[in-house]
Order: C-alpha cells, then structure tokens, then sequence
C-alpha cells in the first residue's frame, strides 16, 4: 500500500513560492570594451550634432558685445533684443510665407509623383521599363549646377522668373524619391494586385484603395526628407527670386549680412527662428521616418 502523507511529512514538501515572494535578482550591465567603444563614438557624434544647435539657442539671448567677446557657454545678461529686431522685420514674414508655400506645394507633389512612378516602375512591365529606370537613376549622378543655367534658361522662356511658380515647378519631380518608392512597392505581394484586379477593381482603384493604404509610412518618411531639403535649399531659390517680396527664408538670412558689419546675433536669433518649424515637423514625423526606411529596405 502506499504509503499515506502525514501532516509533518506534507509540512516537509517543497511548495514553489509564488513570483512576489521570490527575491529579485539584478543583473548588472556589463559592457564588452568594443561595445564601450562604440557607445562612446556616438555620444561624440550626438555631441558634435547637437553643440552648434544649442550653442545657437543660448546665443541667440545675448547681447550683440557679449556675443563677440565672451566664451562663456551661457550669457551673462539675458536679452531678447536680436528676437524683437528680427520679429520687427518684414522680410522674416514674406520669407515665412513663402517658403510655407513652396514647401508645402513641392512636398504633395513630388510624394505624389513619386509614389506613382514607384508603383509603375515596380509592378508593370514594358518594353525598356529597365533601361529608363537605368537613365532615371544616372540623374542622381550629375550635379545640380551643370543643370543649373538650362534650367534657369527654361523658367525664363515660360515667364516663371522672379514667380515662386519658378521655384515649384521645377521640384515636382525627385528621382530619390522614385527610386525610395519604387523600392518598397517590389515588396508590394504581387498576388494581392492580381486578386484585385480578377474582382473587377480598376488599376486606378487599386494604387488609391490597396497600394496607398499599404505605402503610408514609406511615403510619410520621403516626404519628410523632401520638406527638409525644400525647406533649406537656397541656391535655386536665390537663381530664381530677386524681389525681397517673394524671397524665401534662407535668402533672408543671407541678406541679413551686412556690407561693412556682420550683425551675428541677428543672423543667430533669424537661424533658430526658421529652424522651429523643422524640430516640428521631425518631432511629429521622426517615427514615420524611422518606419519608412526600415519597410524600403533600399534593395535591388
């Protein structure tokens, strides 16, 4: 018979004590020397990325002597004297206006075209569809300013000089972004176009309904790059625009630069204004950014 437990041998049996009355045990983080090392190259890199901006910040509060003569990192007299000089300036809100503009205009566009031009590149076939996406991406190759006085040259044949139209035009189109596209759209399952397309629905119903839905966050993440680089370009922006009415803001930092004196903390205090709606658009957009690069993949 077996033998029967009794009171003292079942006081004996281990009984697991439940996860809250276990103790805790911490594990210390121990870094391998190559991962030391490497955690210290990017908090150099953070370093030298984020000094200038926050350097900027706090000068932009100083006084225009203590700008020159003081190394100190924050100012000694707070002062918002180069804001008010700056704010009081219409130029600020004409370069405002029309970089909003322009920016906005190239930004829907060319993630538009891109997207399309992705999409057709990606899932159609036709006859010298390899050797025009070869072409298209040799583009990237050739400098802006070998381009720069034929295409200065075309604006001016269709009365667009001097006209912010001059400036959108010409970027309603990026290769980058087609090729960024064009990239995620060959993960695109092949299978679900061709279910859609037996159902009935239109290839125009299909990129609007099936393929948009599916390319948010790649599309997101271009736009982001293009509204930066829009944001900041200067160099066509300064061929195009001579009127101070219809500059953009970059031209109106570089105007703010004197013949015979450099008012830098003007200059310091019109930078860390325009850059504001930049930390904007990357603070509500850095996840889609981060989203998008990782489903492009960038592969061939």
């Amino acid at each position: 018979m077996p033998a029967t437990r009794t009171p003292e041998r079942l006081a004996e049996v281990a009984v697991p004590a439940s996860p809250a009355a276990q103790p805790v045990v911490r594990r210390r983080l121990r870094l391998r020397p190559r991962q030391a090392g490497l955690y210290l190259v990017l908090a150099v890199g953070i370093f030298v990325a984020l000094a200038p901006l926050i350097w900027a910040v706090f000068g932009s509060f100083k006084a225009y002597k203590e700008l020159m003569e003081s190394h100190a990192f924050l100012p000694r007299s707070w002062t918002l004297d180069a804001y008010q000089y700056v704010l009081n300036l219409p130029g600020l809100w004409y370069g405002f206006r029309n970089t909003v503009i322009v920016t906005l205009s190239v930004t829907g566009v060319s993630v538009a075209t891109s997207t399309m031009a992705g999409y057709v590149f990606a899932k159609y076939q036709f006859p010298g569809k390899d050797l025009l996406f070869l072409v298209l991406l040799a583009t990237l190759m050739v400098p802006f300013v070998v381009i720069l006085v034929p295409l200065y040259l075309t604006i001016s044949s269709w009365g667009l000089s001097d006209n912010l139209a001059g400036v959108i035009v010409t970027g309603f189109f990026s290769t980058f972004g087609i090729f960024m596209m064009r990239q995620f759209m060959l993960s695109l399952p092949t299978e679900l176009i061709e279910a859609a397309r037996i159902d009935g629905a239109s290839e125009w119903r299909i990129f609007t309904q099936l393929v948009l839905p599916l390319s948010a966050s790649p599309a997101a993440a271009l736009g982001i790059f293009i509204f930066l680089g829009t944001w900041n370009d200067y160099l066509w922006p300064f061929v195009v625009l001579t009127s101070p009415s219809s500059q953009t803001l970059p031209l109106f930092l570089s105007g703010l630069q004197g013949l015979f004196i450099q008012r830098y903390d003007y200059m310091i205090a019109a930078g860390v204004l325009s850059s504001i709606p930049l930390m904007v658009a990357y603070l509500f957009g850095s996840k889609y950014m981060i989203r998008g690069i990782a489903m492009t993949g960038l592969k061939f």
